[in-house]
């Protein structure tokens, strides 16, 4: 059986000091050139490589970074977790993937359980940086993790939780939908979906309410639902939004679940997009692009967004200096779900 070579062999094999191997491998300049060529002559022979926990003994770090994130399934992290670990992956870095379900519980046994893992830092999405009303001691939990490592909040912050934090212009997206739409002749314009007391909500709502005044639209409150954010959600919200005798010409969601969820149940009534009724939605997932009649919405940027954040993580891990706040642009996908109202 072949043994497995260890830094004690190399040391013992090049008559040095495991120290001094330890040494070469970091890169040390205080080896001797003739010795660190002995050394280097000996790895290479023996094909060395120093597995995860020697890595991390001699290097300080364990090269692993950690996710958590809240839901998977929903296309928004899905695809921001693949742009997330392939860049990492190209920086040297492997990741764990932690999907709290929507866990409060869970979320804090995943932090701890990575701390215990020695990752070098974290990434955290979604949960219980997402409440627009901070729970103290989820917050002081989240300070006495940031004491052994770094974290970087993508697309959410806490009170009293100094970290660093990469962020969508979600206000910028809204407000170029609304923009969209009144240069469509649109004035009759509904906000479905999201749920109260979560940011990613009430960062959009603010914004439609904002951009409507803005470009002198009316409000109308029966216009205004929230009730989630999947596609069932749509669906009902739609229902709801059909029992009014004074509808909208247009319709901006949420996000795209519910866009998807709205088209589906405007077409079971016959109604068709954009012909009848124009709609938008927000995130720019897979399916948009794909789902008829091609969904108009706005994009997360994800692939800026996950490799500015493994950027800013790595920064912190190393020591080195990094903006305290990020805001990565939106970019607004027009499609065939919203066209011009005919006079």
């Amino acid at each position: 059986m072949k043994k497995n070579i260890t830094i004690y062999d190399i040391a013992k094999e090049a008559n040095v000091s495991p120290a001094t191997v330890s040494r070469v491998l970091t890169g040390n300049e205080r080896v001797k050139p003739i010795t660190k060529e002995k050394v280097l002559a000996i790895i290479e022979k023996y094909n060395f490589r120093p597995n995860s926990l020697a890595r991390s003994l001699l290097f300080k770090q364990s090269k692993m970074i950690g996710i958590i994130l809240p839901d998977i399934n929903h296309p928004f992290f899905s695809t921001l977790v693949l742009k997330i670990e392939a860049h990492a992956l190209s920086l040297g870095y492997t990741t764990f993937l932690c999907n709290s379900m929507n866990d409060e519980q869970i979320e804090s046994t995943y932090l701890h359980n990575l701390v215990d893992k020695q990752v070098d830092g974290i990434i955290f999405l979604g949960g219980r940086i997402n409440q627009v009303e901070t729970n103290h001691a989820l917050a002081e939990e989240m300070n006495q993790i940031m004491d052994r490592v770094p974290v970087v909040f993508v697309n959410g912050e806490m009170e009293g939780v100094d970290t660093h934090i990469v962020q969508t212009d979600e206000i910028d997206g809204i407000t170029k939908v609304v923009d969209l739409l009144n240069n469509l002749n649109h004035q009759k314009i509904a906000f479905l979906g999201g749920e109260s007391g979560i940011s990613s909500h009430e960062l959009k709502y603010n914004a439609f309410q904002h951009a409507m005044k803005n470009n002198q639209l009316p409000l109308n409150p029966d216009w205004i639902l929230a009730e989630g954010f999947e596609i069932a959600s749509g669906e009902a919200l739609a229902s709801q939004l059909l029992t009014l005798k004074n509808r909208p010409t247009a319709i901006v969601c949420v996000n795209d679940f519910v866009a998807i969820g709205v088209i589906k149940t405007l077409e079971k009534f016959d109604l068709k997009v954009p012909e009848d009724i124009s709609v938008v939605g927000f995130d720019d997932i897979y399916l948009a692009k794909d789902f008829p009649p091609g969904i108009t919405s706005v994009s997360q940027n994800y692939d800026q967004l996950g490799r500015t954040a493994v950027d800013v993580l790595i920064k912190r891990i190393n020591n080195e200096l990094a903006e305290k706040k990020i805001t990565v642009p939106t970019r607004l996908m027009v499609r065939n779900s919203c066209q011009q109202l005919r006079e």
